[in-house]
């Protein structure tokens, strides 16, 4: 699989993302649904994640999780805590575009309840 995979950053949990949903396009284009899909593999997003940083044959013992990658993100550009981005990618998966938006209430709702 890594083989065939895009010259994309490893790291930038975002274009992981996006060949995650490519790849369940091209499935459900093919007929493939992702019930069978998850069936196979408890996440798309993780096996692309983990092919991408390790096209190389490289298992580096420190390299932090798919997961940690992506909530760090997601503190940094939603401006919320480690542990709410934790949470919201465990609750809702690697949709980028739903966990910013999540992200983003979750500051609005804070606001609102810190102004009570």
């Amino acid at each position: 699989m890594a083989e065939h995979l895009p010259n994309a950053m490893t790291n930038d949990p975002l274009a992981v993302s996006d060949l995650a949903d490519e790849l369940m396009k091209a499935a459900a284009a093919e007929r493939i649904s992702a019930d069978e899909i998850n069936e196979e593999v408890a996440s798309v997003y993780a096996v692309i994640f983990e092919a991408m940083h390790h096209r190389e044959g490289n298992l580096a013992d420190d390299d932090l999780s798919e997961f940690d990658l992506l909530a760090g993100r997601l503190a940094r550009e939603g401006n919320i805590t480690e542990t709410q981005a934790r949470d919201l990618v465990e609750r809702i998966g690697t949709d980028w575009e739903t966990l910013l938006n999540e992200a983003h209430f979750v500051k609005e709702l804070e606001g609102k309840l810190g102004k009570v």
